[in-house]
């Protein structure tokens, strides 16, 4: 897929290079880059990416996506320079993997506890009914026999949006994502298309993340926010509230 084609209508400043490289992949983890790939450096909370823009170079990145400019920067390669790496990270993902959450039901379950039961039930239920859907949780990410361990709640953009393309291409009706307010705060559902929102609870908890039980409620409020899109896969947008 052309760089052009990824980036098309988000807020993108291109600082060099041409849109009609040839992208391969999309990587937030410097190590995982292939040549071809674009690369999106993202700030952490341990170490930042944009440290790590001369090992993607050297590992054969074809694009960079950047928030700071005091690097030194190819000139022969697209470099994009954007406010927030992480929200780039999403919708780019997303479209590079042919966007999967609009083809699939998506079902988002984020409240303090219980997400983990709720997202199983809903698995059970939808079994029964005769539908195919893959679970996306803090125990694993899982579809049709493929079981891969979870290394946090939500996976990062990249990550997910891979796996519910993968969903997709074993023809299945529905995903079932735990949406933890982390991922919320950080937009690592930014791009995807839900149609089913359910909240849990709301506790004293991960306020060392998000500071007060407001920023927190915030946070949690919004996985309901895309549910006022327009439905355009044969059923209703709906929130169930605990």
């Amino acid at each position: 897929m052309r760089c052009r084609d990824l980036i098309e209508g988000l807020d993108l400043q291109l600082l060099s290079g041409s849109l009609d490289v040839e992208i391969g992949g999309v990587q937030h983890d410097s190590r995982r880059v292939r040549p071809g790939d674009l690369f999106v450096a993202i700030k952490g909370f341990k170490t930042d990416g944009h440290d790590f823009i001369q090992e993607v170079l050297t590992r054969g990145a074809a694009g960079l996506i950047i928030e700071r400019r005091d690097l030194p920067l190819p000139s022969t390669l697209p470099v994009l320079l954007t406010k927030d790496t992480r929200r780039a990270l999403a919708f780019v993902s997303a479209r590079f993997h042919g966007e999967p959450s609009k083809q699939l039901i998506l079902i988002g379950v984020t409240g303090t506890n219980g997400k983990t039961t709720t997202t199983y039930l809903i698995e059970a239920i939808l079994k029964e009914a005769g539908w195919k859907a893959g679970l996306v949780g803090t125990v694993s990410y899982r579809f049709g026999g493929t079981v891969v361990p979870a290394e946090r709640t939500t996976p990062e953009s990249s990550d997910l949006q891979a796996f519910l393309a993968e969903i997709l291409k074993k023809r299945a009706k529905a995903a079932i994502l735990e949406v933890s307010s982390h991922s919320l705060a950080l937009h690592r559902v930014e791009a995807c298309d839900f149609d089913v929102a359910v909240f849990t609870n709301l506790t004293q908890d991960h306020l060392d993340f998000h500071g007060t039980l407001e920023a927190y409620r915030d946070a949690n409020t919004n996985l309901f926010e895309g549910l006022h899109d327009r439905a355009t896969k044969g059923v209703e947008k709906a929130a169930f509230l605990n």
